[in-house]
């Protein structure tokens, strides 16, 4: 969650923590929610999966919008646990969560409209890390849907500007991410994940490529208060009721 929005998510959460004023400004909140009350007794999120170790909580900012929140403490881009091959592919996980989006909304996503965002560490309110899952904005998805098929499986310059970004972006085939770990994939063209990581916007949106089904995967270093999650809308504009 980007700090612009900080605010509404505090207040939003306030009824759930039953806590006082202080807590529209604790950075631990989802942690709270997910360790202390998801993990013993699933509510309020709507899903726990051990197996996994995550566990998805409706966000009460926008109509759809869920967060794939991990069950083990890990802060956020620049956790090194990330970066362990042995941890879960949170991403994937959060594709495959999708139809709790879907539930929410007038009709089932196309795929193409479907966006996955990590916010860097200086773009974010939340010192848990989250995943949200929700719409493509509108106008993302127009800037997308242009040059889909002239991304590679390597990372480059997007040639549009998306949200005020200038993402690089790597195209990535198939149905699901499968064994395409997004966080090991940037940390790759890295010269040093263990500084670096923190800084950079992490995005998956779904796409239909004229060679079949896959992603597009965005990244940029962000600056203060601008997330991966600018791309997303929150009121699902892109699907109209």
């Amino acid at each position: 969650m980007t700090l612009h929005a900080a605010s509404k998510f505090a207040i939003g959460f306030v009824a759930i923590l039953a806590a006082s004023t202080a807590a529209h400004a604790d950075s631990d909140a989802l942690w709270n929610i997910v360790h202390n009350k998801c993990v013993v007794a699933t509510k309020p999120c709507t899903v726990v999966n051990t197996a996994e170790h995550y566990a998805l909580l409706k966000d009460l900012r926008g109509v759809a919008q869920h967060l794939l929140i991990p069950t083990d403490k890990i802060t956020g881009i620049e956790s090194p646990v990330l970066l362990d091959p042995k941890t879960p592919n949170f991403f994937n996980d959060a594709w495959k969560e999708q139809a709790a989006v879907d539930a929410k909304l007038p009709h089932p996503l196309p795929r193409d409209e479907v966006s996955l965002a990590v916010n860097a560490q200086n773009a974010r309110s939340q010192n848990q890390l989250h995943i949200h899952i929700d719409c493509l904005s509108v106008e993302s998805h127009k800037a997308l849907l242009k040059v889909a098929d002239q991304l590679g499986t390597t990372w480059q310059p997007l040639p549009v500007e998306i949200a005020g970004h200038h993402f690089k972006a790597e195209k990535v085939e198939g149905e699901t991410l499968g064994n395409y770990n997004p966080f090991l994939e940037l940390a790759k063209t890295l010269k040093d994940p263990s500084t670096e990581m923190r800084k950079q916007n992490l995005v998956v949106v779904g796409a239909n490529f004229a060679t079949g089904p896959g992603f597009i995967v965005l990244t940029d270093e962000a600056a203060p208060l601008h997330g991966g999650e600018d791309v997303q809308d929150h009121s699902c504009a892109i699907d109209p009721a």
